[in-house]
């Protein structure tokens, strides 16, 4: 039986995202990426994690030689880079004016790089981020640069696993009470006040724990102070 027009199969879009008061926090894993600046040439080295669940990349650290011209940028990849970044088993490089993989990642327009590696970050359940590298001049990292960004990756893997399950418990948390919050403010169904929020997170650029911090926040600025009692 022939598939109506109506009933084709839409792919799979990673959202990825480098915002600078998420990236450039202080961290263990910014000790790492300046050893791996100073180890490989790099001008800037930018650690995402990803959320398979929402399809999205999040920058978690970031160090580079001089600050980002823009300060937060966002990106709804192609399917074809999408479907590379989630099958990356291997260090790749490129040249984002030569390359469409590479063009559109955050950390080429916030530093204008003309040279990239990509390196994945993979435990045994699959992806669970990405190191890149970048330089402002074009040319390819050498093969003592890539071998060193690959055994730092190894070492940064472990570290973000080992912190990702506990502060995906909490996230979570702070997500299901925000949108206990939007379903009771609103009416809205579960599954709407989710894609509410998910929408807005890609709206404005930020992470969609920040937006439920926020509108949690907000929450118990409406409510009332409660009277002492006979007053």
């Amino acid at each position: 039986m022939a598939t109506s027009a109506t009933e084709q199969i839409s792919e799979r879009r990673l959202y990825i995202r480098l915002s600078s008061a998420t990236a450039d926090q202080d961290s263990d894993l910014t000790i790492a990426l300046e050893a791996a600046v100073q180890r490989t040439g790099a001008n800037v080295a930018i650690i995402y994690r990803f959320d398979g669940r929402t399809g999205e990349l999040n920058a978690i650290a970031r160090h580079a030689h001089h600050p980002a011209a823009i300060p937060d940028v966002g990106a709804t990849l192609s399917g074809s880079t999408s479907r590379w970044l989630e099958g990356l088993i291997v260090a790749e490089q490129g040249n984002p004016s030569r390359d469409p993989h590479f063009e559109k990642l955050p950390e080429v327009i916030q530093h204008r790089l003309n040279g990239l590696l990509v390196v994945p970050l993979r435990t045994a359940a699959g992806l669970l981020g990405i190191l890149t590298l970048g330089r402002y001049e074009a040319g390819y990292f050498d093969e003592e640069a890539v071998l060193f960004a690959e055994r730092s990756a190894g070492l940064l893997t472990a570290a973000i696993e080992r912190d990702t399950l506990q502060q995906k418990l909490e996230e979570r948390k702070l997500v299901e009470r925000a949108k206990g919050i939007l379903q009771q403010r609103q009416g809205l169904s579960e599954e709407k006040a989710y894609l509410t929020l998910r929408n807005n997170s890609r709206r404005r650029q930020r992470p969609m724990v920040e937006l439920a911090k926020e509108i949690i926040d907000n929450q118990m600025l409406r409510r009332p102070v409660r009277q002492p009692a006979g007053a």
